[in-house]
């Protein structure tokens, strides 16, 4: 019961997918990006005092908006909600958001800083409901893109905090000149995440999560 309870929150804490969705390239003032990608599959892994054990989640979309402002800088909103399956009445919800600058450095390479927040919401018989604390983290990062073919690009992306840590590896079809479709293995890390309420008092104040999983994803640029 211990792993259940504590593996449905995992499944929102970490699967806080950074999630990126194929870069926008063109950061001139009043280009716009709209990401919308899910997790076709998630492993969640979970470590606290009580050890770790791993557990599934369900497909989870997110949804992002890149906008240029010229002189190579972006900016960049990213909004994540994923929710766990049931295990024997138990479920959890997480909501993340994500607020990033983004300064591409030449054609291949952009780096970006941010500020990235989750909140997580446990349900479930027995225990009741509650909202766990606020995590909040910055983060730097770089995505690296290069041509493979015709229409495919190749992109990678390293982020990292305090407590956090992320790493996308994707291939970008361009459909048409405004449409990308994104096909990508993601995992992202989070440390230390504190809950409260009645798992705060059974299991610790705080446990580290990791999610990994294949994911696809279109990107509509204007």
């Amino acid at each position: 019961m211990k792993k259940k309870v504590i593996g449905v929150v995992a499944a929102l804490s970490l699967a806080t997918s950074v999630g990126f969705a194929a870069p926008l390239n063109d950061f001139s003032e009043g280009k716009i990006a709209v990401d919308i990608s899910g997790r076709a599959s998630n492993d969640i892994k979970v470590s606290d005092r009580t050890g770790s054990e791993t557990y599934d989640a369900k497909t989870s979309w997110e949804y992002g908006v890149t906008a240029g402002l010229g002189n190579n800088f972006a900016i960049q909103y990213k909004n994540f909600n994923p929710k766990s399956k049931d295990y024997s009445g138990f479920s959890g919800k997480l909501k993340t958001q994500e607020f990033n600058v983004l300064y591409k450095v030449d054609e291949n390479f952009t780096v970006f800083t941010g500020f990235v927040q989750a909140k997580s919401k446990y349900e479930g018989r027995g225990l009741g409901s509650f909202e766990g604390d606020t995590k909040s983290n910055w983060q730097l990062g770089v995505t690296g893109q290069t041509p493979l073919a015709d229409r495919l690009t190749g992109y990678a992306t390293v982020a990292a905090g305090a407590d956090t840590s992320a790493w996308k590896l994707g291939v970008s079809y361009a459909i048409n000149k405004n449409v990308d479709f994104d096909l990508f293995y993601a995992e992202n890390k989070y440390d230390n995440v504190k809950y409260n309420g009645a798992i705060a008092s059974a299991y610790g104040r705080d446990a580290d999560y990791k999610v990994k999983g294949l994911g696809y994803g279109l990107t509509y640029k204007f």
